[in-house]
Parts: structure tokens; sequence; C-alpha cells
């Protein structure tokens, strides 16, 4: 089971493996096309995913931890293939976050969340406006994040092609993929338009519960995100991670 924020998602199986969280969605027009979805999530994540998989089973990794503890003890991974576990992991844990902070519903800001945007960035819209600044200098692939500091400030940060918040001391809490597959399709190299528009599919009510789960004390103490549960027999995993 994999707890990201509010979703649980079971797998048991002889081989242990990270999974890809299952879409609350099945369409995101027309904001992203049905095409480039289907593309993004069974492919090109679905292509990190496994490859993280099959580097980790190659060394003999024990799944003993989850997936944000090795992006921030990278450290423990062998050398051999290093460079390869972690661009599959930040294309695991960039796309995992990516899919689950969008939404086909649409949904107000909740007030809390609002006023941590106009703390930070005055206004949402001078948040909205920022954010894709940022991404339009992103050159080439990459992502742009809205993170916690480790003061516990907001602030948006670019990462180039698969790296994640994580590897620099950051707690990504929304992203916005803009390698040019998220888009395409439907965008062309009009990257902007892309921007503008998936900001009316942004779920930020998961995005607060993140940024509660990763600041608040009395949450903190209650979650069971850094613990891990493995019966040997068939073998079946609980993670719990935010």
């Amino acid at each position: 089971m994999v707890n990201y924020g509010i979703n649980k998602y079971n797998y048991t199986g002889d081989i242990m493996e990270y999974k890809r969280i299952t879409l609350d969605y099945n369409s995101l027009e027309p904001y992203i096309d049905n095409k480039t979805l289907d593309l993004h999530y069974n492919s090109h994540y679905k292509n990190y995913t496994d490859n993280l998989n099959k580097y980790l089973n190659k060394h003999n990794y024990k799944y003993n931890h989850n997936p944000i503890y090795l992006a921030k003890h990278i450290d423990i991974l062998p050398i051999e293939d290093r460079d390869e576990i972690l661009y599959n992991l930040g294309g695991y844990l960039n796309h995992t976050l990516y899919f689950y902070t969008l939404t086909n519903i649409k949904k107000e800001i909740p007030t809390p969340m609002l006023n941590l945007i106009n703390k930070y960035f005055t206004s949402y819209d001078n948040f909205k406006k920022e954010f894709i600044d940022m991404a339009l200098q992103v050159k080439g692939s990459g992502y742009t994040f809205l993170v916690i500091d480790k003061d516990n400030n907001l602030r948006i940060i670019n990462t180039s092609n698969q790296d994640t918040p994580y590897y620099y001391g950051f707690t990504p809490i929304m992203t916005i993929d803009v390698w040019e597959h998220s888009y395409y399709l439907k965008y062309n190299n009009k990257r902007k338009d892309y921007l503008e528009d998936i900001f009316n599919i942004i779920d930020y009510t998961k995005v607060y519960n993140l940024y509660l789960s990763n600041t608040s004390p009395s949450l903190w103490s209650q979650s069971l995100h850094k613990y891990f549960w493995a019966k040997v027999s068939k073998i079946t995993i609980l993670f719990y991670y935010i």
C-alpha cells in the first residue's frame, strides 16, 4: 500500500517494487488531450518506474525504505548504476507528484492555501505569473516546483531533466512537467499556453495537504510516512510517504 497524500494503493507479489500511483481521473480534457495523458502516464511514467525497479533489483535492493528516503540518502545506493538509479528515481518521484496534484474537477483554492500564497507571493495572480515565468526559463527539459525549504518557507524552483528537489534539500508539494512530451501533441512549441491552461486543473487541496504533512509537528508525529511494514511470505509492503 502506498499512501501519497490522501490516496492509498495496494500491491502484493513475490517481487518487491515501487508502483505508479493510480489516477483518480480518466481525462483532463480540454487542458491536456487524452492521447498525451495516455502516453505520459502509460509510457513515460511507466518507463521511469520500471527502470528504477530494474536497477534496484539488479543490486538486490530490499525495498526497506520509501522512495523519498532514497532521494534524501543517495549514499546508500551502489556506486555502480547510481546515476541511472538517481535519474529514474527522480523521474518516478516527479511524475508521481505531477499526476497526483492534477484533477478533472474544478475546485476552489482552500482559504489556508490561498493565505499561504498571498503571504509568500502577494497574490494568486502573482504566484501564477512567477510560476509560469520560471517554467519558461527551463532550458530543454525539466520541471518547475513549488517547494518547502529548510525554514518551511515556500519557494518556486526549477530542476533540469529528472532531478527532484529532494536532491537539493527541498520538499516539493506541486509541480508542472515542462518536458515536451507533456504538452507537445496539443500545444506544439507553445509552452506558455500549456502552462496557462494547466493551472485550471491543479488540485490545491492536495497541495495544501502536502504542505501540512511536511510542516505541522502534530501531523508529522501522527503520520506513519517514515515507517514501513513487510511481511515476507507473498511480500506485502505498506509504505506511508508524503
